[in-house]
């Protein structure tokens, strides 16, 4: 291991007692709270960062697993909320999900399917998870976990952890509806309709992520440059468990070498870089993932059939035990019961805008998979784009989109999970055959309609079958589909399980009707591309000159509604419009009441998108009688709530959108989705100590480019790398954020020679200073 000449202000070793292939890793941390991990073997590496992991995050990773083993309901009860990800239900629900669609048998397989290197890289990171809470003083103990419950990690949470990418998304359809599934079953206990677990699943403010590369043709120099903007959560507590990112640079030498961040407890860089390969995740927003089989199911006395190729089959009954927390404080089992077909449980769903009430099975091919953690192992020791792209492919298994860019000026566009391998005709002809019903709704009475192999596996797609794209110009993509990823060059058809171009209506990221980001982007990349090449300081501000694509495209005609007649805070109001910049910067001023007003707009669906998906073709906005009428009905009622709340109507925005650091406000930039802010910042309510905080957003940045033939990246995390820890890494990295700043970020060697290190920690299977 490379050993750096600097002394370092807190040095620490540490004995483990080796009980596999561990034998010694070092941990240095710079300034900005980043872990350097180097060890000689994949099960060392994997115990670094473990540890590493744990000091920074361990509430939330003890989170993480107890929502994945289907556990909340035993510490928190069956009937709370919590959010996981994105998405908010109950306790129950959660726990429902992830025991029907992660069981442990499925686990213990896929663990052992896993290559071998990955296999000790996890036993590696459990172990130094469960050192570093064994080896706390009870103060720290008390400090860090407090009141919250405490688990023993297991190889199989983070096997849970990766597998929960591939089903996450059936969440939205099912969840809801698993109770009154078993309460169908289970004949004695009535359906509740008021249940709270009936309550349809709430995506808690949205989600979304961008990227840019810029390749060899289109930037100064011939290697590319990557602008890596995955949105994540700004903030946990034990009922969010969010998207949370977390730095690390991991080591071994002449072997792996790759830095970036993990989230969500899967343990390996999932936006990173290496010597010659950058990349960044994105939600797979527009794909369709799961194929949903609407099954004709009879319910008699005593047993379950199901209707196949003419003859009515019995289901088997599979029984759900649940650990559920009662109010007295005790702890008893709760049993679901659920109907099993051959193609798996069979869920009971109410009639929605797009598939009839009834029984249904799911068909996903990315269950049962944990393969993302050897795709993002392998991938991270690519060379290049190809070679990134290669290695994704041949191990689907996280369910998301990478923009992946070179030092040899290559980039690309890769989707990771696994899609159902139906082509369009394929689908049409196995669909119910009900007008306005989604598309991926297939008669489930037939075997032909099973898309499972012999052994009731759902299929595969090939390579062949998914829209990789390599390319020397750019690739943008702010979780929109492949069809327009790269600029200037719109992808031929693939299967609508990728994207549905050709529907009338589809939801973007977040699943919000309206989110033009990618219009503004397709903007921004036109501007860039017009200039002669592009510079990494021009690629940072298309994020960070936080353009307001509805102010620009909307609020000059806006403005022309203003009555002759109105009174004067609405005049007030159209004078404070009209002198905003347009643009969501903390001095900003017209910001916030135009959030106020645009969000009203949006959900009284005014303005909609007519390209469906089509960058080049722009957004409408309403403009009948009835439209003008609303929107000024919009614009009065943001008035009243920003007087009753106390605020200004040219309030400047950073006032309202901030964090705090050492007790100290810091202004934040960026806005919502909705108005088409590229800095996506979606906020909470608005209180009258401005907004509550930060949903989701941008958290993380990085910009990566190669000079000499070296990569220089540069990153900025500005939620900071330790749960609830007011640290002075945080501090600056969010004084960085109002300044518009990164900072670099050491990759090489001789870059770590110049880096100053507050601690470092050295674990061995003995204690070497014993020798001495």
């Amino acid at each position: 291991m490379t050993q750096f000449s600097q002394s370092v202000p807190e040095s620490e070793t540490l004995t483990y007692k080796n009980q596999g292939k561990f034998s010694q890793v070092e941990i240095s941390w710079t300034e900005m709270d980043v872990p350097l991990i180097q060890a000689e073997n994949y099960e060392s590496l994997g115990f670094g960062y473990g540890y590493a992991h744990a000091r920074d995050r361990l509430i939330e990773l003890v989170g993480q697993a107890i929502a994945m083993r289907g556990q909340r309901s035993k510490y928190y009860g069956a009937e709370a909320f919590s959010t996981l990800g994105f998405l908010k239900t109950t306790n129950l629900n959660s726990d429902l999900m992830f025991k029907l669609r992660v069981p442990d048998e499925w686990v213990k397989e896929e663990f052992k399917r896993l290559n071998s290197e990955t296999q000790d890289y996890i036993v590696g990171y459990v172990n130094g998870l469960n050192y570093f809470v064994d080896n706390l003083s009870e103060a720290q103990y008390q400090q860090i976990i407090g009141q919250e419950p405490m688990i023993r990690f297991e190889v199989e949470d983070v096997v849970r952890f990766t597998m929960r990418f591939g089903v996450m998304k059936e969440l939205i359809e099912i969840g809801p509806h698993l109770v009154a599934t078993a309460n169908c079953i289970n004949a004695s206990t009535p359906s509740d309709q008021e249940s709270p677990h009936s309550k349809p699943v709430e995506v808690e403010g949205g989600f979304g992520s961008n990227a840019w590369a810029y390749g060899g043709d289109v930037v100064e120099g011939d290697s590319a440059i990557l602008v890596g903007n995955p949105h994540s959560a700004w903030q946990r507590n034990p009922h969010q468990i969010r998207i949370y990112m977390h730095q690390c640079h991991l080591t071994i030498p002449g072997e792996l070498d790759v830095a970036g961040t993990t989230f969500l407890g899967f343990p390996l860089p999932l936006t990173g870089y290496n010597a010659d390969v950058s990349w960044s995740i994105l939600d797979a927003a527009t794909v369709t993932s799961y194929v949903m089989q609407f099954m004709d199911v009879k319910l008699e006395q005593g047993s379950i059939k199901y209707l196949l190729d003419g003859d009515y089959k019995c289901a088997t009954t599979r029984y759900i035990d649940i650990e559920t927390l009662q109010e007295s404080g005790e702890v008893t089992i709760q049993t679901y019961p659920f109907a099993q077909s051959h193609l798996g449980t069979l869920f009971q769903l109410p009639q929605s805008p797009n598939k009839p009430a009834g029984w249904y099975a799911i068909t996903n091919p990315g269950e049962r998979n944990a393969k993302g953690l050897d795709q993002f192992l392998s991938a991270a020791k690519a060379r290049s784009t190809k070679e990134f792209i290669e290695q994704i492919e041949q191990h689907r298994g996280v369910l998301c989109q990478l923009v992946v860019a070179d030092k040899h000026g290559d980039v690309g566009y890769v989707v990771a999970g696994n899609v159902p391998p139906i082509t369009d005709e394929v689908m049409a002809s196995a669909h119910i055959g009900i007008e306005g019903v989604a598309f991926n709704i297939l008669d489930g009475s037939q075997t032909k309609n099973s898309f499972r192999d012999n052994n009731q596996k759902p299929l595969l797609a090939a390579r062949s079958f998914y829209p990789s794209i390599i390319s020397r110009g750019i690739i943008h993509n702010t979780n929109n589909s492949y069809k327009y990823s790269e600029f200037g060059q719109q992808q031929p058809d693939y299967p609508s399980v990728f994207g549905q171009h050709k529907q009338l209506h589809t939801l973007a990221a977040a699943r919000l009707d309206y989110d033009p980001r990618l219009i503004m982007s397709y903007k921004r990349m036109q501007e860039l591309s017009a200039n002669g090449k592009i510079s990494a300081q021009q690629a940072l501000e298309v994020v960070f000159d936080n353009r307001n694509y509805a102010a620009e495209t909307f609020l000059d005609w806006i403005l022309t509604l203003e009555p002759s007649d109105c009174t004067a805070p609405i005049r007030q109001a159209f004078q404070v419009l009209a002198n905003w910049d347009r643009k969501n910067n903390p001095d900003s001023r017209g910001a916030l009441l135009f959030h106020q007003l645009w969000g009203k707009v949006v959900k009284a669906k005014l303005v909609r998108v007519v390209g469906f998906g089509n960058p080049e073709v722009e957004s409408e906005l309403l403009h009948t009688p009835q439209s003008q009428t609303a929107i000024l009905e919009a614009l009065k009622q943001s008035v009243t709530e920003l007087e009753q709340l106390g605020f200004a109507l040219d309030t400047a925005w950073g006032s309202v959108l901030y964090q705090t650091a050492e007790q100290r406000p810091i202004s934040m930039h960026g806005g919502s989705y909705e108005q088409g802010v590229l800095n996506g910042e979606m906020p909470a309510e608005l209180t009258r100590d401005g907004f509550a905080y930060i949903l989701f957003g941008t958290a993380y940045l990085q910009l990566t480019q190669w000079r000499d033939g070296s990569i220089c990246p540069q990153v900025l995390l500005a939620h900071g790398q330790r749960d609830g820890r007011d640290s002075s890494a945080r501090t600056q990295q969010l004084r960085m954020f109002f300044d518009k700043a990164l900072y670099p970020m050491p990759y090489s060697t001789s870059q770590w020679e110049k880096t100053k290190l507050t601690n470092k920690v050295t674990i061995s299977t003995f204690d070497k200073s014993l020798n001495h």
